[in-house]
Protein backbone atom coordinates (compact mmCIF):
# COMPACT_ATOMS: atom_id res chain seq x y z
CA UNK A 1 0.00 0.00 0.00
CA UNK A 2 1.48 3.55 -1.43
CA UNK A 3 0.74 6.25 1.31
CA UNK A 4 0.99 9.94 -0.05
CA UNK A 5 2.33 12.82 1.51
CA UNK A 6 0.52 16.15 1.02
CA UNK A 7 3.49 18.59 0.66
CA UNK A 8 3.08 22.33 -0.33
CA UNK A 9 5.79 23.50 -3.00
CA UNK A 10 6.96 26.62 -3.00
CA UNK A 11 4.59 27.49 -5.66
CA UNK A 12 1.22 26.81 -3.02
CA UNK A 13 3.16 28.92 -0.02
CA UNK A 14 3.29 31.38 -2.76
CA UNK A 15 -0.29 31.35 -3.78
CA UNK A 16 -1.26 31.24 -0.06
CA UNK A 17 0.71 34.47 0.79
CA UNK A 18 -0.65 36.20 -1.76
CA UNK A 19 -4.28 35.11 -0.83
CA UNK A 20 -3.61 36.54 2.89
CA UNK A 21 -2.27 39.43 1.30
CA UNK A 22 -5.71 39.87 -0.36
CA UNK A 23 -7.71 39.36 2.55
CA UNK A 24 -5.70 42.25 4.76
CA UNK A 25 -5.96 44.98 2.00
CA UNK A 26 -9.87 43.57 1.90
CA UNK A 27 -10.18 43.76 5.42
CA UNK A 28 -8.47 47.55 5.53
CA UNK A 29 -10.17 48.66 2.78
CA UNK A 30 -13.17 48.05 5.14
CA UNK A 31 -11.90 49.77 8.49
CA UNK A 32 -11.12 52.54 6.25
CA UNK A 33 -14.58 52.43 4.81
CA UNK A 34 -16.10 52.24 8.49
CA UNK A 35 -14.15 55.22 9.84
CA UNK A 36 -15.38 57.40 7.18
CA UNK A 37 -19.09 56.01 6.84
CA UNK A 38 -18.77 57.28 10.88
CA UNK A 39 -17.10 60.49 10.31
CA UNK A 40 -19.59 61.80 7.69
CA UNK A 41 -22.27 60.27 9.86
CA UNK A 42 -21.41 62.69 13.00
CA UNK A 43 -20.70 65.39 10.66
CA UNK A 44 -24.43 65.03 9.27
CA UNK A 45 -25.66 64.66 12.80
CA UNK A 46 -23.76 67.95 13.83
CA UNK A 47 -25.10 70.11 10.97
CA UNK A 48 -28.85 68.31 11.61
CA UNK A 49 -28.82 69.38 15.34
CA UNK A 50 -27.41 73.09 14.40
CA UNK A 51 -29.94 73.32 11.26
CA UNK A 52 -32.74 72.27 13.62
CA UNK A 53 -31.45 74.59 16.69
CA UNK A 54 -31.31 77.61 13.94
CA UNK A 55 -34.77 76.88 12.67
CA UNK A 56 -36.07 76.70 16.46
CA UNK A 57 -34.65 79.42 17.40
CA UNK A 58 -36.50 81.37 14.20
CA UNK A 59 -40.03 80.17 15.86
CA UNK A 60 -38.59 81.13 19.48
CA UNK A 61 -38.03 84.65 18.57
CA UNK A 62 -40.91 85.08 16.19
CA UNK A 63 -43.25 84.04 18.98
CA UNK A 64 -41.64 85.97 21.53
CA UNK A 65 -41.72 89.23 18.93
CA UNK A 66 -45.64 88.43 19.21
CA UNK A 67 -45.59 88.74 22.37
CA UNK A 68 -43.57 92.16 23.04
CA UNK A 69 -46.04 93.85 20.37
CA UNK A 70 -48.94 92.10 22.58
CA UNK A 71 -47.77 93.47 25.55
CA UNK A 72 -47.13 96.93 24.16
CA UNK A 73 -50.43 97.11 22.88
CA UNK A 74 -51.55 96.27 26.85
CA UNK A 75 -49.17 98.96 28.06
CA UNK A 76 -50.73 101.64 25.86
CA UNK A 77 -54.74 100.66 26.67
CA UNK A 78 -53.39 101.21 30.66
CA UNK A 79 -51.26 104.63 29.58
CA UNK A 80 -54.67 105.37 27.78
CA UNK A 81 -56.96 104.93 30.45
CA UNK A 82 -55.27 106.38 33.19
CA UNK A 83 -53.06 109.27 31.32
CA UNK A 84 -49.95 107.36 31.67
CA UNK A 85 -47.97 104.22 33.43
CA UNK A 86 -47.06 105.17 36.99
CA UNK A 87 -47.41 101.61 39.02
CA UNK A 88 -47.48 98.08 38.42
CA UNK A 89 -50.49 98.43 40.91
CA UNK A 90 -52.19 99.74 37.70
CA UNK A 91 -52.37 95.87 36.65
CA UNK A 92 -49.97 96.10 33.64
CA UNK A 93 -46.62 93.95 35.22
CA UNK A 94 -48.18 90.84 33.62
CA UNK A 95 -49.61 92.26 30.14
CA UNK A 96 -50.66 88.97 28.57
CA UNK A 97 -52.69 87.57 31.20
CA UNK A 98 -54.87 90.99 30.95
CA UNK A 99 -55.56 89.56 27.41
CA UNK A 100 -55.23 86.20 27.85
CA UNK A 101 -52.45 85.57 25.43
CA UNK A 102 -52.65 82.59 23.71
CA UNK A 103 -49.08 81.22 22.17
CA UNK A 104 -48.81 79.00 19.17
CA UNK A 105 -49.33 75.11 18.84
CA UNK A 106 -46.27 73.94 21.74
CA UNK A 107 -45.13 77.42 22.86
CA UNK A 108 -45.41 78.51 26.13
CA UNK A 109 -44.79 82.43 27.17
CA UNK A 110 -44.30 84.33 30.07
CA UNK A 111 -43.97 88.34 30.30
CA UNK A 112 -43.45 90.08 33.05
CA UNK A 113 -42.70 93.97 32.95
CA UNK A 114 -40.36 96.16 35.56
CA UNK A 115 -40.08 99.91 36.19
CA UNK A 116 -36.73 100.66 35.53
CA UNK A 117 -37.29 104.32 36.56
CA UNK A 118 -37.39 102.96 40.31
CA UNK A 119 -33.87 102.70 39.74
CA UNK A 120 -31.10 105.72 40.20
CA UNK A 121 -29.70 107.21 36.54
CA UNK A 122 -26.33 106.67 36.49
CA UNK A 123 -25.99 109.14 33.72
CA UNK A 124 -28.08 111.84 34.75
CA UNK A 125 -25.96 111.94 38.51
CA UNK A 126 -23.38 114.33 40.11
CA UNK A 127 -20.47 113.38 42.32
CA UNK A 128 -22.67 114.22 45.20
CA UNK A 129 -25.53 111.91 43.96
CA UNK A 130 -23.47 109.39 42.62
CA UNK A 131 -21.67 109.32 46.10
CA UNK A 132 -24.43 108.63 48.73
CA UNK A 133 -25.56 106.32 46.98
CA UNK A 134 -21.66 104.49 46.63
CA UNK A 135 -22.71 104.79 51.00
CA UNK A 136 -25.91 104.11 51.23
CA UNK A 137 -25.47 100.64 49.35
CA UNK A 138 -22.53 100.00 51.22
CA UNK A 139 -19.29 101.01 49.71
CA UNK A 140 -16.24 101.30 52.21
CA UNK A 141 -16.05 104.50 53.55
CA UNK A 142 -11.90 104.00 52.87
CA UNK A 143 -12.44 103.67 49.40
CA UNK A 144 -15.37 105.95 48.71
CA UNK A 145 -13.76 108.67 47.12
CA UNK A 146 -11.43 107.19 44.79
CA UNK A 147 -14.55 104.74 43.72
CA UNK A 148 -16.14 107.92 43.06
CA UNK A 149 -13.37 109.76 41.36
CA UNK A 150 -12.90 106.90 38.97
CA UNK A 151 -16.42 106.37 37.84
CA UNK A 152 -16.72 109.49 36.88
CA UNK A 153 -13.50 109.92 35.28
CA UNK A 154 -15.17 106.77 33.40
CA UNK A 155 -18.00 108.33 32.63
CA UNK A 156 -17.84 112.18 32.52
CA UNK A 157 -16.47 114.51 29.80
CA UNK A 158 -15.57 117.11 31.66
CA UNK A 159 -15.07 115.84 35.10
CA UNK A 160 -12.14 117.27 36.92
CA UNK A 161 -10.85 114.39 39.52
CA UNK A 162 -10.48 115.76 42.99
CA UNK A 163 -7.79 113.08 44.00
CA UNK A 164 -4.75 111.76 42.00
CA UNK A 165 -4.47 111.43 38.24
CA UNK A 166 -6.40 108.47 37.63
CA UNK A 167 -6.20 108.50 33.99
CA UNK A 168 -3.01 108.21 33.99
CA UNK A 169 -1.97 106.09 37.58
CA UNK A 170 -5.26 103.82 36.87
CA UNK A 171 -6.62 103.25 33.22
CA UNK A 172 -2.92 104.13 31.40
CA UNK A 173 -0.18 102.41 33.66
CA UNK A 174 -0.97 98.95 32.80
CA UNK A 175 1.26 96.62 30.32
CA UNK A 176 -1.88 97.42 28.03
CA UNK A 177 -2.87 100.60 28.81
CA UNK A 178 -6.30 102.31 27.76
CA UNK A 179 -7.87 105.75 27.97
CA UNK A 180 -11.07 105.72 30.11
CA UNK A 181 -13.94 106.77 26.94
CA UNK A 182 -15.66 109.61 29.19
CA UNK A 183 -19.22 108.74 28.13
CA UNK A 184 -21.78 106.95 30.23
CA UNK A 185 -21.66 103.22 30.94
CA UNK A 186 -23.07 100.68 28.17
CA UNK A 187 -22.59 97.71 30.30
CA UNK A 188 -22.18 97.17 33.61
CA UNK A 189 -19.16 94.89 32.52
CA UNK A 190 -17.37 97.87 31.92
CA UNK A 191 -16.93 97.96 35.66
CA UNK A 192 -14.65 95.14 35.20
CA UNK A 193 -12.05 98.23 33.20
CA UNK A 194 -12.46 99.92 36.16
CA UNK A 195 -9.52 99.39 38.86
CA UNK A 196 -11.42 100.26 41.78
CA UNK A 197 -14.69 99.04 40.98
CA UNK A 198 -12.97 95.60 40.20
CA UNK A 199 -11.97 95.71 43.38
CA UNK A 200 -14.76 96.46 45.11
CA UNK A 201 -17.50 95.30 43.02
CA UNK A 202 -15.95 91.72 41.84
CA UNK A 203 -14.55 88.72 43.84
CA UNK A 204 -11.20 87.18 43.09
CA UNK A 205 -12.50 84.70 40.63
CA UNK A 206 -14.35 88.05 38.49
CA UNK A 207 -17.92 86.80 40.09
CA UNK A 208 -20.29 89.93 41.29
CA UNK A 209 -20.51 89.74 44.99
CA UNK A 210 -22.38 91.48 47.00
CA UNK A 211 -21.37 94.85 47.06
CA UNK A 212 -21.61 94.57 42.77
CA UNK A 213 -25.15 93.02 43.06
CA UNK A 214 -26.48 95.78 45.03
CA UNK A 215 -25.25 98.78 42.49
CA UNK A 216 -26.57 96.97 39.68
CA UNK A 217 -29.99 96.51 41.23
CA UNK A 218 -30.28 99.97 42.40
CA UNK A 219 -28.41 101.99 39.14
CA UNK A 220 -29.90 101.95 35.57
CA UNK A 221 -27.79 102.51 33.03
CA UNK A 222 -30.53 104.76 31.01
CA UNK A 223 -31.04 108.55 31.10
CA UNK A 224 -34.19 109.83 32.61
CA UNK A 225 -34.74 113.05 34.35
CA UNK A 226 -36.55 111.38 37.30
CA UNK A 227 -36.80 108.11 39.34
CA UNK A 228 -40.38 106.94 39.91
CA UNK A 229 -41.96 107.20 43.52
CA UNK A 230 -44.14 104.29 43.01
CA UNK A 231 -40.95 102.30 42.61
CA UNK A 232 -37.79 103.88 43.83
CA UNK A 233 -35.41 102.23 45.58
CA UNK A 234 -34.69 103.79 49.49
CA UNK A 235 -31.27 103.87 48.64
CA UNK A 236 -32.03 105.97 45.14
CA UNK A 237 -34.24 108.39 47.06
CA UNK A 238 -31.78 108.88 49.80
CA UNK A 239 -29.02 110.18 46.74
CA UNK A 240 -31.82 112.37 45.52
CA UNK A 241 -32.27 114.49 48.55
CA UNK A 242 -35.21 112.54 50.00
CA UNK A 243 -34.55 112.85 54.00
CA UNK A 244 -34.30 109.30 56.13
CA UNK A 245 -37.87 109.70 57.74
CA UNK A 246 -39.39 111.15 54.12
CA UNK A 247 -38.25 107.52 52.93
CA UNK A 248 -38.88 105.75 55.19
CA UNK A 249 -43.01 107.55 55.04
CA UNK A 250 -43.09 106.79 51.45
CA UNK A 251 -42.35 103.21 52.00
CA UNK A 252 -44.98 103.05 54.25
CA UNK A 253 -47.15 105.01 52.43
CA UNK A 254 -46.44 102.46 49.25
CA UNK A 255 -47.58 99.66 51.01
CA UNK A 256 -50.47 101.09 51.84
CA UNK A 257 -51.41 102.08 48.31
CA UNK A 258 -50.63 98.78 47.33
CA UNK A 259 -53.55 97.39 49.24
CA UNK A 260 -56.12 99.32 48.19
CA UNK A 261 -54.54 99.36 44.40
CA UNK A 262 -53.79 102.74 44.73
CA UNK A 263 -50.32 105.19 43.31
CA UNK A 264 -49.23 108.51 43.12
CA UNK A 265 -50.21 110.05 39.49
CA UNK A 266 -48.55 113.32 39.83
CA UNK A 267 -45.47 114.67 42.22
CA UNK A 268 -48.18 116.74 44.07
CA UNK A 269 -49.92 113.68 45.24
CA UNK A 270 -47.14 113.21 47.47
CA UNK A 271 -47.91 115.83 49.82
CA UNK A 272 -48.58 113.46 52.85
CA UNK A 273 -45.00 112.67 52.76
CA UNK A 274 -43.22 115.84 52.12
CA UNK A 275 -45.77 118.40 53.40
CA UNK A 276 -48.06 120.63 51.55
CA UNK A 277 -45.76 123.16 50.73
CA UNK A 278 -42.91 121.24 50.49
CA UNK A 279 -42.35 119.80 46.58
CA UNK A 280 -40.59 116.53 46.16
CA UNK A 281 -36.94 116.89 45.04
CA UNK A 282 -36.66 117.72 41.66
CA UNK A 283 -35.34 113.64 40.61
CA UNK A 284 -38.45 112.26 42.20
CA UNK A 285 -41.33 112.33 40.08
CA UNK A 286 -44.99 110.29 39.46
CA UNK A 287 -44.04 108.05 35.85
CA UNK A 288 -42.82 105.03 34.75
CA UNK A 289 -41.19 106.71 31.64
CA UNK A 290 -38.28 103.45 31.20
CA UNK A 291 -39.74 99.85 31.25
CA UNK A 292 -37.74 96.60 31.34
CA UNK A 293 -40.31 93.75 29.57
CA UNK A 294 -38.42 90.13 29.97
CA UNK A 295 -39.83 87.55 27.62
CA UNK A 296 -39.60 83.88 27.83
CA UNK A 297 -40.58 81.41 25.11
CA UNK A 298 -40.50 77.71 26.16
CA UNK A 299 -40.67 74.81 23.87
CA UNK A 300 -40.12 71.46 25.03
CA UNK A 301 -36.51 72.06 27.20
CA UNK A 302 -35.28 75.33 25.28
CA UNK A 303 -36.30 78.35 26.52
CA UNK A 304 -35.79 81.72 24.90
CA UNK A 305 -35.44 85.09 26.51
CA UNK A 306 -35.90 88.41 24.88
CA UNK A 307 -35.05 91.24 27.49
CA UNK A 308 -36.64 94.44 26.07
CA UNK A 309 -36.10 98.43 27.06
CA UNK A 310 -38.59 100.96 25.75
CA UNK A 311 -40.20 104.28 26.80
CA UNK A 312 -43.66 105.50 26.08
CA UNK A 313 -43.04 107.99 23.01
CA UNK A 314 -43.51 111.74 23.19
CA UNK A 315 -42.28 111.93 27.00
CA UNK A 316 -39.67 114.05 28.41
CA UNK A 317 -37.32 111.78 29.28
CA UNK A 318 -33.89 111.03 27.29
CA UNK A 319 -32.36 107.19 27.07
CA UNK A 320 -28.89 106.46 26.33
CA UNK A 321 -28.83 102.89 25.86
CA UNK A 322 -26.10 100.23 26.55
CA UNK A 323 -25.06 98.38 23.52
CA UNK A 324 -27.16 95.13 22.72
CA UNK A 325 -29.11 93.73 19.73
CA UNK A 326 -29.28 96.37 16.93
CA UNK A 327 -33.06 97.80 16.96
CA UNK A 328 -34.02 98.03 12.49
CA UNK A 329 -30.51 97.19 11.26
CA UNK A 330 -28.84 100.47 13.65
CA UNK A 331 -27.07 99.94 16.54
CA UNK A 332 -27.83 102.33 19.27
CA UNK A 333 -26.34 105.63 19.96
CA UNK A 334 -23.23 106.25 22.55
CA UNK A 335 -25.06 109.93 23.53
CA UNK A 336 -28.48 110.53 24.93
CA UNK A 337 -31.13 110.53 22.77
CA UNK A 338 -34.41 112.17 22.88
CA UNK A 339 -37.55 109.94 22.60
CA UNK A 340 -39.10 112.13 19.84
CA UNK A 341 -42.80 112.96 19.61
CA UNK A 342 -45.48 110.95 18.56
CA UNK A 343 -45.80 111.77 14.11
CA UNK A 344 -48.72 113.40 12.71
CA UNK A 345 -48.49 111.82 9.32
CA UNK A 346 -48.87 107.65 9.52
CA UNK A 347 -48.70 107.54 5.70
CA UNK A 348 -47.15 104.09 4.81
CA UNK A 349 -46.27 104.09 8.60
CA UNK A 350 -47.61 102.61 11.60
CA UNK A 351 -47.09 105.21 14.83
CA UNK A 352 -45.87 102.86 18.40
CA UNK A 353 -46.60 104.22 21.25
CA UNK A 354 -43.48 103.14 22.45
CA UNK A 355 -39.70 103.70 21.73
CA UNK A 356 -37.48 100.56 21.87
CA UNK A 357 -34.34 101.85 23.38
CA UNK A 358 -32.46 98.04 23.50
CA UNK A 359 -33.28 94.44 22.66
CA UNK A 360 -31.32 91.49 24.18
CA UNK A 361 -31.41 87.83 23.40
CA UNK A 362 -30.37 84.43 24.74
CA UNK A 363 -29.33 81.12 22.33
CA UNK A 364 -32.72 79.55 22.81
CA UNK A 365 -30.74 76.77 24.87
Amino acid sequence: MNLRTNRFTPTDRSREARRGSVIIFVLGVILLTSFLIVRLMDRAAVELAAESKASSKTALRQEASSALEASLAVLADYAAVDNGLHAVEQGWERPLEVMNYVPGPGFKVEVTVEDETGKLSLPMVDEKTLRVYLDAIGSPATSLDKLVDSLLVWTKANYVPQGVDLDAENFGGGSLPYKAPQRALRSFEELRAIPASRELFFDKEGHWNELGGRFMAGASLYSFEASNANSARPEGMLALGVAASQIEAMVLARETNKSSNSFYRSPGEMAGVFGKDTPPPAGLGADAICLHMIIKVRQGSRVYRLDAWVSPAGTASTASAAPGTAVNGEPPTDAAMAIPAKRTSTRNKVDSPFRILELRENNGT
